[in-house]
């Protein structure tokens, strides 16, 4: 039981990546630190190292919590780079 407890753990922990994910032509994206930039056109969401750009028409972000957020639009574009470049 202690083991099984202790793995669970460990997996939560682990759980905290920055990722992005697109489900039903929305933006998902899990563990963000910053919101950089945000217009109707262009959201850039960021982490220490990662950064994403998301571009499009009529962008908005449906859902926001502490874990993630939904942005929903006309997406065409998502750019991925990295903080420094």
């Amino acid at each position: 039981m202690h083991l099984k407890l202790k793995k669970i753990i460990d997996d939560y922990v682990e759980c905290n990546n920055f990722e992005i994910k697109i489900i039903d032509k929305k933006v998902k994206i899990y563990y963000y630190d910053n919101i950089e930039r945000f217009t109707s056109n262009l959201i850039e969401v960021s982490s220490k190292n990662d950064r994403f750009i998301i571009r499009g028409k009529n962008l908005v972000i449906e859902t926001m919590f502490v874990e993630y957020m939904v942005i929903s639009g006309d997406i065409k574009m998502i750019e991925l780079g990295y903080h420094n470049e």
